[in-house]
């Protein structure tokens, strides 16, 4: 009797050489234009290949499918989204109160439209992403890690803040800010609310500072 012993395939390798770096961007960028198109479960790895131009092979040099390419995709949108932008700016503290809730209502405008520039980048992707996040529970795990790194980095901000903050548990701070915000934008990019942007983009960060803010006098 014959046994056949079954391997797991995983090929993946990251690219050293510039060659193999530009491809798999090729095929990432090619990915999020297909999954915008077309949605995660209609779109292949054939098709994603094709649209990168490079051979199938390729993309099984770097992906071992299509579910590593659309989590890759979500890794790079929280980078771009936050902790890109989060980790370049320098919080600053003065004795000033004023001066304190100015710098803080600076750091939560900066976080807001550093989502919405993203949003507005391609809603269709990032429409499917929530959808895959609903239904995938490797995605969404896997969305979850990444938003920790930004509660985190939340946290830290906080902390160097703490002596003019009205809060006193950061993490649940964190959290509570993060959903908000993500949860807003949703209804502004996706919804109709009949209320111009920009005065709910400004209700909104003044709502976030008194919340977390001592008051200015």
């Amino acid at each position: 009797m014959r046994f056949v012993m079954a391997v797991a395939r995983d090929k993946a390798r990251t690219p050293k050489q510039t060659r193999g770096i530009e491809s798999k961007e090729k095929i990432i960028k090619a990915a999020m234009v297909l999954f915008a198109e077309k949605g995660y479960h209609h779109t292949n790895a054939p098709e994603i290949a094709a649209r990168a131009q490079v051979a199938t092979g390729t993309f099984y040099s770097y992906f071992n499918n299509k579910k590593e390419v659309f989590i890759e995709i979500i890794k790079r949108i929280f980078k771009n989204i936050f902790e890109k932008a989060l980790s370049i700016y320098e919080p600053k503290t003065h004795k000033n109160r004023a001066d304190n809730y100015k710098e803080g209502g600076k750091l939560v405008h900066f976080m807001i439209h550093g989502i919405l520039a993203e949003y507005k980048v391609n809603v269709s992707l990032l429409k499917e992403i929530l959808a895959m996040v609903l239904l995938d529970k490797e995605i969404e795990k896997m969305r979850r890690k990444e938003e920790k790194k930004v509660i985190d980095l939340l946290v830290s901000y906080m902390q160097t803040y703490k002596e003019h903050l009205r809060v006193s548990d950061y993490e649940a701070a964190s959290v509570l800010l993060l959903k908000i915000m993500e949860d807003m934008i949703h209804q502004i990019k996706f919804a109709s609310t009949g209320v111009d942007e920009k005065r709910l983009l400004k209700e909104i960060e003044d709502m976030i500072c008194r919340y977390l803010l001592l008051p200015q006098n």
